[in-house]
């Protein structure tokens, strides 16, 4: 099977935000090249462990595990780049896109999606999603989703299981 030329990736950066939460880098590949990048999170604080897909967990509220994703479509609250109106839910805000693990392996996590961190100021971190900082930064995720339809995405802790998308 021929790998996509339009991906995305994840990796740490190690550094920490102000939260206690690890400092993630979602990157852009359009065309096999880096486009752009933005910062984003996983987890929560003080559940910063990166595992494979088969050593994590459901609940464990730890970063979203090592492995290839595939990228769902957009899914709006209240409407099509409607980022004031009606939200998911408090911690996910008004627009999110899924994620499904495809391995190596399995893995017991679910209900993985890239979505604003939205209630940052009280709860900050994710259940194990990737949370994006700003409305902002997500308008930006949007625009790489629009423009080349990337669905794969390769989460790369360093731990040695995630395919090379190139």
């Amino acid at each position: 099977m021929t790998e996509p030329t339009n991906f995305l990736t994840l990796t740490n950066t190690g550094n920490k935000d102000k939260y206690g939460c690890n400092v993630l880098k979602l990157s852009y590949y359009k065309d096999r090249i880096f486009t752009d990048k933005i910062q984003c999170c996983s987890g929560a604080p003080g559940r910063q462990f990166f595992r494979t897909g088969d050593e994590s967990w459901s609940g464990s509220l730890e970063p979203l595990p090592e492995g290839k994703w595939y990228v769902h479509d957009i899914e709006w609250a209240d409407g099509k780049d409607n980022y004031s109106g009606n939200v998911w839910q408090s911690g996910i805000g008004p627009v999110t896109v899924p994620l499904d693990y495809l391995g190596p392996k399995g893995t017991d996590r679910s209900a993985i999606e890239i979505h604003i961190d939205w209630n940052w100021q009280w709860a900050p971190g994710t259940a194990g999603c990737v949370g994006i900082y700003s409305i902002v930064d997500f308008q930006l995720f949007v625009s790489w989703l629009r423009e080349t339809d990337p669905r794969d995405l390769y989460v790369d802790w360093g731990l040695g299981t995630c395919p090379t998308p190139v």
